[in-house]
C-alpha cells in the first residue's frame, strides 16, 4: 500500500513551483460519499484564476506505479474552491459511499503557468477516532514544550536545559525534574502501559516514517497519529529527534491503538507540518553545521548509545519552526547524522515526480502533436478539394467567356421589319385619305377655279379678327354632296363640324384645291396636319396648323384656324 496523502512527498522535498498542495483533508466517514480538501499553496493569487485540478490520465497511474484508476477512484470529481475560512482548497468528492478504508489516486494541477502532478491517499478515519475526546494533559508538552527529542539521563540536566530553550516562548516551561510526582497522563500511559498489541517493524533501505506508519496504521488512527506515536515510542530510531532521519536497521516498537489515539488527529497532522516546514526550510536556507554537542545540555551523551535508558525516561518536546536544534538537525544531511541518506532517497523520490509530470507533459504534447498533424492533413484535403472545385469553375467561366465572345446577332433585320411596319401604316393613311378626297380636287376644263369663285379682288381676312361664327346646321352638308346644278354659280361655304354631330371636314384637301392662293409649302404643312390628325398625333398637328396660321397667306390661316378649331 502506497502512502496515506502526498505526505511522503510533503516531507521528502519542497515544491520547486510556484504554487503547492497541501495535506488532503478527510471528512467523510466510511460508507459515506467521500468529501476531502485539499489545501492550495501559493503566493500569486493570479495563479489561481486559471487553476484546474482533475484525476491524473491512466497513463500517468502506469507510470508512477498505480494501478489505472477504477470503480470509485476513476469516478472521483476534483473542484476548487474556497473553505470556511477563505483559503483556496481543491474539493474531492465521489457520487458512491467509499467503503475502502483508503484511496490511493493522483491529482493533476494545472494553472496555466506549470503542472504538477501529486500522489494522494484518503485515509477514511472511523467515527471514534473523529469524536474522540482530547487528553487535557498532553496539551502542555505539545504546545509548551520548547526543546527537541531528547534522552535526558540526569534529571538536573534536563532541568537545567529546558529553560535556556524556552527563553523566546511567552510560557516559562515546565521542566520534568520539577515536577516528577506529576507528570502528564500521557507520558505516564506510554511508560507504565504494557504494549498489548505492540508489534515491531524493522526499517530497511528506502523507508520513510510515512510509509511504515501508513502500512501499520490500525483502524481508526491516521496515519499522523501513527508517526507521532511511532516518534514517541521510539527516539532512539530518530536522528536527534527529527522524523525526517530514520536511522537504517533500527527496530520501530509499533504502540497500541489506545497509545496511538492519545493525541488527536488535528494536533497530530500540525505536529508532521511542522516537521515539514522544518525540512523545507533547511533546504531553502542552507547554513554550515555547527557545533551540535555544544547546544546539547551538560550530562547528555553525544551518541544515543543507551536506548534502553532512552526508552523509558525520554520525553518528546516540540519546537516550533525555526527552533534551533530541529534547525540545525535539518541542515546536515542525512548520512552526516546517522541517517544513512534519507534527505539523499527524498531527493530521489522528487527527481522520480518531476520526471513522471515531464513523462505526462511529454506525451501530451505528443498527443497534440499527432492532433495537429492529423489536422494538417484534413487541410491538404480540403485545399486540394477547393482547387479542384476552382478548376472546374475557372472551366466553365470560360466557357461561358467564349459563348458570349461569338459575334452578337444583328438588329438590322428588326429595324428593316420596324421601318417596313411604319411605311405600311403610312401608306394605310395615305391610301385612307385619298379615298376621302372630295370631288372638286379633280378639276374639268369648264369649271371655274377657286380665286374666280370667290370674286377677283379678294378681301383679306385680317388674323387678329375672331372668325366668323359657324352657319347653320342646315348648311353643315357639303355642296358637292347636293345635288346642285352647278358649282360655278357660287362658291360654297366652307363647312364647319358641328359639336353635336363631331364631324370633320377634310380642311386640308379644301387647302388643296385652293392651290392658286395658298402656298405650295402650306398646302404641304396642311396636308401633314391632317394626316397627323387621322393617325391621332394631335400635337404634331397643332404645331404645323400654328405654323400655318403664323407665317401663311391669309387662305392657309383660314384653313389653319378652322382646323385648330375643330382640334380643340
Amino acid at each position: 500500500m502506497r502512502s496515506t496523502c502526498l505526505l511522503v512527498l510533503a516531507l521528502a522535498s519542497g515544491s520547486a513551483c510556484a504554487l503547492g498542495l497541501g495535506q488532503i483533508q478527510v471528512k467523510s466517514r466510511p460508507g459515506q460519499p467521500l468529501l476531502a480538501e485539499i489545501p492550495v499553496i501559493t503566493s500569486d493569487a493570479s495563479e489561481l484564476v486559471e487553476l484546474q485540478a482533475g484525476l491524473a490520465s491512466p497513463e500517468t497511474f502506469t507510470r508512477i506505479g498505480l494501478e489505472p484508476p477504477i470503480g470509485v477512484i476513476a469516478d472521483l470529481q476534483f473542484v476548487v474552491a474556497n473553505d470556511s475560512a477563505g483559503r483556496p482548497i481543491i474539493r474531492v468528492t465521489s457520487s458512491q459511499p467509499v467503503t475502502q478504508p483508503m484511496l490511493t489516486f493522483l491529482i493533476e494541477v494545472d494553472w496555466g503557468q506549470g503542472r504538477l502532478v501529486r500522489e494522494y491517499s484518503a485515509m477514511l478515519a472511523t467515527p471514534g477516532s473523529v469524536a474522540g475526546e482530547p487528553v487535557a494533559p498532553v496539551q502542555a508538552p505539545v504546545v509548551d514544550a520548547p526543546g527537541v527529542i531528547q534522552r535526558p539521563v540526569v534529571p538536573a540536566a534536563t532541568t537545567a536545559a529546558a529553560p535556556q530553550q524556552a527563553a523566546p516562548r511567552p510560557t516559562p516551561p515546565r521542566p520534568i525534574a520539577q515536577s516528577p510526582a506529576a507528570p502528564s497522563s500521557a507520558v505516564e500511559v506510554l511508560r507504565t502501559s504494557p504494549p498489548m498489541e505492540a508489534e515491531r517493524v524493522t526499517v530497511r533501505s528506502g523507508d520513510t516514517l510515512s510509509g511504515i506508519a501508513s502500512r501499520v496504521a490500525p483502524e481508526g488512527v491516521t496515519a499522523e497519529q501513527a508517526m507521532v506515536g511511532m516518534l514517541r515510542a521510539n527516539p532512539e530510531a530518530f536522528t536527534r529527534g527529527d522524523a525526517n532521519q530514520l536511522r537504517r536497521g533500527s527496530v520501530l516498537r509499533v504502540p497500541a491503538t489506545q497509545e496511538l489515539q492519545v493525541v488527536e488527529a488535528r494536533e497530530a497532522a500540525a505536529i508532521v507540518r511542522t516537521f515539514g516546514r522544518q525540512w523545507r526550510e533547511a533546504r531553502t536556507q542552507p547554513k554550515v553545521a555547527g557545533s551540535v554537542t555544544a547546544a546539547k545540555p551538560a550530562g547528555v551523551p553525544a551518541s544515543s548509545g543507551q536506548p534502553a535508558v532512552a526508552a523509558a525516561g525520554g520525553r518528546l518536546e516540540i519546537v516550533p519552526p525555526g527552533g534551533g536544534r530541529a534547525t540545525r538537525a535539518g541542515q546536515q544531511s542525512g548520512i552526516a547524522a546517522g541517517g544513512e541518506g534519507e534527505m539523499l532517497r527524498q531527493e530521489l523520490q522528487q527527481t522520480k515526480e518531476t520526471l513522471a509530470a515531464r513523462d505526462a507533459e511529454v506525451q501530451e504534447l505528443r498527443s497534440r502533436l499527432t492532433e495537429l498533424e492529423r489536422l494538417q492533413t484534413d487541410q491538404k484535403k480540403l485545399l486540394a478539394l477547393q482547387q479542384s472545385q476552382m478548376a472546374a469553375a475557372q472551366q466553365r467561366t470560360g466557357e461561358a467567356v467564349e459563348k458570349a465572345a461569338s459575334p452578337p446577332v444583328s438588329p438590322l433585320p428588326w429595324i428593316i421589319g420596324v421601318a417596313l411596319v411604319l411605311l405600311g401604316l403610312a401608306v394605310a393613311a395615305w391610301a385612307r385619305r385619298r379615298a376621302r378626297t372630295p370631288d372638286f380636287r379633280t378639276a374639268t376644263a369648264g369649271t371655274p377655279s377657286i380665286a374666280e369663285a370667290f370674286g377677283a379682288t379678294p378681301v383679306m381676312p385680317d388674323p387678329k379678327v375672331t372668325p366668323a361664327p359657324a352657319p347653320a346646321a342646315a348648311d353643315i352638308t357639303p355642296s358637292w354632296q347636293k345635288a346642285a346644278p352647278s358649282r360655278a354659280a357660287a362658291p360654297a361655304a366652307v363647312p364647319e363640324p358641328s359639336a353635336a354631330t363631331g364631324w370633320r371636314a377634310p380642311l386640308a384637301e379644301e387647302a388643296v384645291g385652293l392651290a392658286p392662293e395658298v402656298d405650295a409649302s402650306n398646302a404641304e404643312r396642311l396636308e401633314l396636319a391632317q394626316a397627323c390628325l387621322d393617325l391621332g398625333d394631335t400635337a404634331n398637328a397643332r404645331r404645323l396648323l400654328d405654323e400655318v396660321a403664323s407665317s401663311g397667306d391669309a387662305t392657309a390661316r383660314g384653313v389653319a384656324s378652322r382646323m385648330l378649331r375643330t382640334i380643340e
